[in-house]
């Protein structure tokens, strides 16, 4: 198995031809309460930082949160490209993609420009060292599910991302 892949199948839960859309928002947008709260936490630990570090995070701080609650290890290979790989991912995202995410990464999610999409979000997010908010919208024949999702950075050494913790709030 080639590095950086994964031997998991993904269930279809959507049509490969499902639109996948997204939008920027601005993070604390006041219209996802739940985030901003969330937000709020992020700032009070990281303090003078750019980011706090994962051991700062306390997840019994935000204990309602954690169904909602992923956590996605930063990867770069020798040339800087990024990968990333999901260390945990709450009940609440795996009832709603349908599998498990653990040791996945985002290019496995299902459909294809759903992955992609998610894969483009992290990098922006790592490249720019600051929290992001993107509403989410995934429409199928068979279904149609929209979100808000809050990308934050963790960094260990405080110079470089080395984590992503990301909270959905239904939209």
């Amino acid at each position: 198995m080639a590095q950086g892949s994964s031997d998991r199948s993904f269930p279809e839960r959507y049509e490969r031809d499902a639109r996948v859309s997204s939008e920027e928002r601005t993070a604390g947008d006041p219209a996802y309460p739940d985030l901003v709260a969330i937000l709020r936490y992020w700032n009070q630990k990281r303090g003078d930082r750019f980011a706090p570090p994962r051991s700062a995070i306390d997840p019994s701080d935000f204990m309602e949160a954690l169904p909602r609650v992923k956590l996605v290890d930063v990867l770069r290979d020798a040339g800087g490209n990024l990968d990333f790989r999901f260390r945990l991912a709450g009940t609440w995202i795996g009832n709603i993609l349908g599998t498990e995410l653990t040791r996945l990464r985002p290019l496995d999610l299902q459909p294809p420009q759903f992955g992609t999409m998610v894969h483009e979000h992290y990098v922006q997010c790592v490249r720019e060292r600051r929290p992001l908010l993107h509403k989410v919208e995934i429409d199928s024949v068979r279904r149609i599910h929209n979100y808000a999702r809050l990308l934050l950075p963790l960094s260990s050494d405080g110079e470089q991302v080395d984590m992503l913790m990301t909270v959905d709030s239904q939209a």
